[in-house]
Order: C-alpha cells, then structure tokens, then sequence
C-alpha cells in the first residue's frame, strides 16, 4: 500500500522529516527492515544522490532543492544527441560549478540517456559523446557515468552490439583513467553477462551501473546480483522500485540492504524514484530510508 501526504506527514513533518527518517524510520517501514538492521550492524559509508527528474527542478536550480532536502548530489543529463552535448558546454559548466560551490551539494554523476535511443554500439557519434562526457564529469567534479543501454541500445542477446559496445569502450577507457572518470554500463543483463563484457574491456574505469529497480523487472534476484558483482564491479547504485516509494513497493528492500552492507559498498545510492507524495515530501521520504536502511 502507498502512503498517502497526509499519513508522510503524520510520521515526521516537513520541518523535521530528514532527521527523523534518517534516524531509521525508513527501515522500519519496510517489510522485515527492522530483523534486517538487527542482522547487520555494519554500516556502510554511503551518500545520498538524486536524479534532477526526483526533485522537480533541472540545470544548476537543482542543486539549492538538493540542499534543502539534506541530499548530497544530484545527477544530471549529459544532453540530447547534438555534435555538442549539453553537459560539454563550458558556460553551463560555470553555472553548476558555481551552484555546487554556493551549496555544497555535490555532481555524484552524469546520465548518458541519449544512448537509449542513439546506441553506442551503432551510433557514430558515441565515441565523440562519451569523450565529452569524460571532460564534462571530470570538470564537474563528478566520478561515473552512467552509460545506458535501453530502449534501442538494449544489447541483451545481441553478441554483435555487445562485441562493437566492448570495442567503443576500450578505445575511451585510456581517456577516462586519464581523468579518473568510470563509466558505469546500465543495462538489463544479468551479473555474470556484466562481468563478461566488463573483463574483456580489461579497464578498472568501466565497471557497472547497477539499477535495482532495472534488474528486479528483468527477473533478476537482486541481493545475489549485487553479491556477485561486489565493489569490484559496482561503481554506483540507483534505487527505484517502481513509482513507490522506497519500502512500500515490491522489492525486498531489507534483502538488498543486507547485500550493500555485505559487499561493504561505499559511495553514491542515487534516487531514480517515483513522486507519489510530490518531488520534494518523495525525495526526502527515500533519502531518509536510505539512510535508515544503510546507515543505522
């Protein structure tokens, strides 16, 4: 069942949701959130990001809503497919620079979703759009790129998308070393598909996107998919299940806490989830899950 704003508000209020859900309320929404605490007392050094989608304001005006709902970064588009894309334009890249330093809200990442409809493994221009990508990250602050692969970018069976997608990569990883970027592959295969692709390419600077919201409708068992692929392989994480708020959909989100606690991952859990109670009341209500789910 969803919650409803008045039964969000009745939890915490506006004023007091960040450090009340932070504080574990979050876990205990969830089904079995609170045994899954009990049996994982390791805490793990995690932050908090949002996709600009989450919190209802896009460009650097992001970064202040951020801020205001206690969330550490945000991730943003890398741009629609044009020669120049958007995240490469240096006047923008001031405007967020300036942003980040006035809030201290950080860039955790860049989405290449443009690749969903315009393929790295078909389309000419990808080699050019992830060198751009590259710098832009890298001038943002940033660490990971979210490469996507949906849509018509979608390589699940398709040996000669993912052969000419392992080729791509390995011509862009020298540059992505060069300026301690990884690219993070989000796509619908399994760990073990990932992990083929991942070591031909040979590049500690490609490793995966994982998505638990993605691999839960693909069918995949979550928790075993984040063990399989550990730290070794994971760059960054989103979490979404669905439209609902997080604990109130159908993923075991007590399960896959205990997975994250058990690979001992650190670093950015990024929102892509749905606003059932309005972009802000949402963003907080699963920042603060996180939180209690990870951090308590």
């Amino acid at each position: 069942m969803g919650a409803t704003r008045r039964e969000f508000f009745a939890y915490s209020g506006a004023a007091a949701l960040g450090s009340a859900l932070a504080g574990g309320l979050g876990v205990g929404l969830a089904p079995g959130g609170a045994l899954a605490a009990s049996e994982a007392p390791k805490k793990v050094k995690i932050r908090v990001g949002a996709r600009t989608g989450c919190l209802g304001k896009g460009g650097p005006e992001a970064l202040a809503v951020a801020k205001k709902l206690a969330i550490d970064g945000i991730e943003i588009e890398a741009g629609g497919p044009n020669d120049q894309l958007e995240c490469a334009d240096p006047e923008l890249q001031k405007r967020y620079v300036a942003e980040i330093e006035k809030t201290g809200v950080a860039m955790a990442s860049i989405c290449m979703g443009l690749l969903n409809s315009n393929p790295v493994f078909s389309d000419p221009r990808a080699k050019s759009w992830l060198d751009q990508t590259i710098d832009a990250t890298a001038a943002l602050g940033a660490k990971s790129i979210l490469v996507a692969f949906f849509g018509s970018g979608n390589m699940k069976g398709k040996k000669d998308a993912q052969t000419k997608t392992i080729e791509i990569a390995k011509s862009v990883a020298e540059h992505a070393e060069k300026k301690s970027v990884i690219l993070g592959l989000e796509n619908t295969l399994s760990a073990e598909e990932n992990i083929e692709i991942v070591d031909k390419i040979g590049s500690p600077f490609v490793r995966v996107y994982y998505d638990i919201g993605n691999s839960n409708g693909q069918g995949y068992d979550v928790p075993k998919e984040i063990r399989t692929l550990g730290t070794k392989y994971i760059c960054e994480i989103h979490f979404k299940d669905g439209g609902a708020l997080l604990g109130r959909g159908k993923i075991d989100m007590a399960a896959v806490g205990l997975a994250v606690r058990d690979i001992g991952y650190e670093g950015w859990i990024v929102l892509e989830t749905g606003n059932p109670l309005g972009p802000e009341a949402s963003s907080a209500y699963n920042t603060g899950f996180i939180r209690g789910l990870l951090c308590s």
